[in-house]
């Protein structure tokens, strides 16, 4: 038995946690509260009540503060694992391992891959391909920098998430208008989300193609697994929106390869080094080019999709892969077809104020699984980023096409309910 230590955790993580319950490690969690928000009442409960301890830190975004906690745990039990599935914590989480010489993914693995303009001049040192790009700190750079790529361009915070503050603008026109709105828009955003994005921004050229990520495992025995390709949905209108996603991608077995080996050689040269991490790449008519490296497992409700097409619990993996098991496997094989799209608004509105408390039941009969936390007469936000959404629907069947279809039938159905218009989809 291990005693693996949780900093923080988020909805789907909490399979994480139960585990490594299930597989008889002892559980212990820090927490500073401050991302309960990210839980229902119910789930913190459940969260505190899995879990064999709790330690409570000031803050779970500096590394000082988790370190301490991680002491005062350890002082109980010696530790044998540090791991987090939520972003604003892997940096703080890996740094303080790192200084106890506990079990973790490498810190600066971490902080290569969390910096996007660090990566891409790391990706580029190791000779991979990758899209023209730009390090910037302000309007007058990102200016000259566009000009120099050639419009459209991608403008994103070197240290962003979850697509916040991200923008593809075609002209000189809409990067200024970028910049006059983002201070604005940064301070929209919630104090935890904002500590994560500093003043330097990329400017880089668009990929072409469509959008993939791939799920690359590390283990302490040098085995680099390329678990699965998945296609992703993106916002009809928006792009740079992430609406779900599709398993298997759809890719040839030599597409699949080719992919796989661009993402391993990409995990490498970043020196991420233990864990599961989630690279999302635009398969283009020259072959895979890399959007982001997220060093950390895939959000979004990815590891439950896998779960439903393969059969394997990343979540568990993850567990496995950090208490310092050797894996074995490759590529998942799977079993169906699963497709998922997120319940999310297109404008800021209001639910119809007649909607039953069961409305979405007849629609949950015909998924794999899903749910939607809306309420009648309920406010529901703009989408902006990936946090924004209000719900998934998931379906599974014999066909890539069949799939998609069937999913897209749903996500109407939904959107016809609850009397709004949801973000139009691209598949």
């Amino acid at each position: 038995m291990a005693h693996v230590v949780f900093i923080e955790t988020t909805r789907p993580g909490i399979q994480a946690i139960e585990a490594a319950k299930q597989l008889g490690h002892r559980v212990s969690f820090v927490t500073s509260g401050s991302f309960d928000w990210l839980l229902t009442a119910d789930e913190c409960t459940k969260v505190r009540g899995l879990v064999d301890a709790v330690y409570s830190a000031p803050s779970t975004q500096t590394a000082d503060d988790c370190e301490r906690a991680l002491i005062e745990c350890a002082a109980d039990t010696p530790i044998d694992a540090v791991l987090t599935v939520f972003h604003p914590c892997v940096l703080p989480a890996t740094a303080a391992a790192a200084r106890l010489g506990l079990r973790a993914t490498a810190v600066e693995g971490v902080r290569n891959a969390r910096d996007k303009a660090t990566c891409r001049a790391l990706v580029e040192q190791a000779g991979l391909p990758s899209v023209k790009f730009r390090k910037v700190t302000c309007r007058e750079e990102a200016l000259q920098a566009a000009r120099a790529l050639g419009y459209p361009v991608v403008v994103k915070p070197s240290t962003g998430l979850a697509k916040m503050l991200v923008q593809i603008v075609s002209d000189e026109q809409g990067l200024l208008g970028y910049f006059a709105q983002y201070a604005q828009a940064l301070a929209a955003l919630d104090d935890a989300m904002r500590a994560e994005i500093n003043e330097v921004f990329v400017v880089e050229e668009v990929a072409v193609g469509p959008l993939f990520s791939i799920e690359v495992a590390v283990s302490a025995h040098d085995e680099w697994m390329p678990l699965a390709i998945l296609r992703r949905k993106t916002g009809r209108d928006n792009p740079v929106l992430e609406m779900g996603s599709t398993l298997p991608s759809g890719l040839s077995d030599d597409e699949y390869q080719q992919a796989a080996e661009y993402a391993i050689a990409i995990v490498k040269a970043l020196g991420l080094n233990l864990g599961i991490f989630h690279v999302e790449f635009i398969y283009t008519a020259d072959g895979p080019r890399l959007i982001e490296v997220n060093p950390r497992i895939a959000g979004g409700s990815i590891p439950d999709l896998i779960n439903a097409a393969t059969g394997v619990n990343l979540f568990e993996l993850l567990v496995r892969l950090h208490t310092g098991e050797k894996i074995g496997l490759g590529r998942l094989a799977c079993h169906t077809f699963s497709s998922h799209t997120f319940i999310a608004a297109e404008q800021d509105c209001h639910v119809r104020d007649d909607l039953p408390e069961d409305w979405f039941e007849p629609i949950r009969a015909q998924l794999h699984s899903g749910f939607v936390s809306i309420k009648a007469g309920q406010a529901l936000q703009r989408m902006e980023g990936n946090y924004g959404t209000y719900g998934v629907v998931r379906v599974s069947g014999n066909s890539y096409q069949d799939v998609v279809e069937n999913v897209a039938l749903r996500h109407a159905e939904v959107e016809q309910l609850l009397g709004v218009k949801l973000v139009p989809v691209s598949n």
